[in-house]
């Protein structure tokens, strides 16, 4: 009964791990491209930046191309009908993939409004899609920041009332199909939770944090990520 308990205690202990193989190839000098696609979040993120200069010091012998596919205003019914265009054409060997964020939001249009059940059949077929035509390409999904409604917004937090519900799409389709997963909203209510303050400064306008913040918070939780 003991070496049981023991057994299970030690099952439930290990928790899954999806190594990246970008900074791997790199190391081993092989070129890499790599699309990083999505919303604001990623079109106007300063990590986007901050990673290709980290990833093109692992081996300046081996180029990285980092393609930013970020598509501003839009959701991931715009995401997979931009796949081939943005995505798939360019060949990648690394896909980074986050419109949770805009999933959330409620357009006021019927028909441009995604539920957090979409969100993740979105995700799924944009997984699924790549994976058919590029099977050897690596993928990574993510989770960005919390909203909240800044005085210099225009509602963030209250046009998103299911944003956490879509992130945890996001960690479900992440799970199920092995991939791995940069939860950055985790990482983002840390940071609330130890400073109200501290996260409105970062992101003052209720969704889009500064540059500062996206060096600071967004570009290192990347970074730790694929270095596991």
């Amino acid at each position: 009964m003991k070496l049981r308990l023991c057994l299970l205690l030690c099952l439930f202990s290990i928790s899954p791990a999806f190594a990246s193989k970008l900074v791997d190839n790199l190391k081993a000098g092989k070129d890499q491209t790599v699309v990083v696609y999505g919303t604001s979040l990623t079109a106007g993120g300063k990590w986007v930046s901050s990673t290709k200069e980290w990833l093109s010091a692992i081996n300046p012998a081996a180029k990285v191309n980092v393609i930013n596919g970020g598509q501003s205003g839009q959701n991931s019914l715009v995401g997979l009908a931009k796949l081939d265009s943005v995505v798939i054409a360019k060949k990648p060997d690394t896909v980074f993939i986050e419109f949770a964020v805009n999933d959330a939001f409620l357009y006021p249009e019927e028909q441009k409004r995604v539920s957090a059940k979409q969100s993740g059949e979105n995700l799924e077929t944009m997984i699924e899609r790549i994976r058919k035509e590029l099977p050897d390409a690596e993928i990574i999904i993510q989770t960005m920041n919390p909203a909240w409604d800044s005085p210099k917004g225009n509602g963030s937090a209250t046009k998103r009332p299911d944003l956490a519900a879509c992130y945890e799409s996001y960690r479900k389709v992440a799970a199920k199909h092995g991939l791995l997963l940069i939860d950055h909203h985790r990482n983002w209510e840390k940071i609330r939770a130890e400073s109200e303050e501290q996260f409105r400064a970062y992101v003052a306008d209720g969704i889009h944090p500064s540059a500062e913040a996206s060096v600071a918070v967004t570009f290192p939780e990347v970074k730790k990520m694929l270095e596991k």
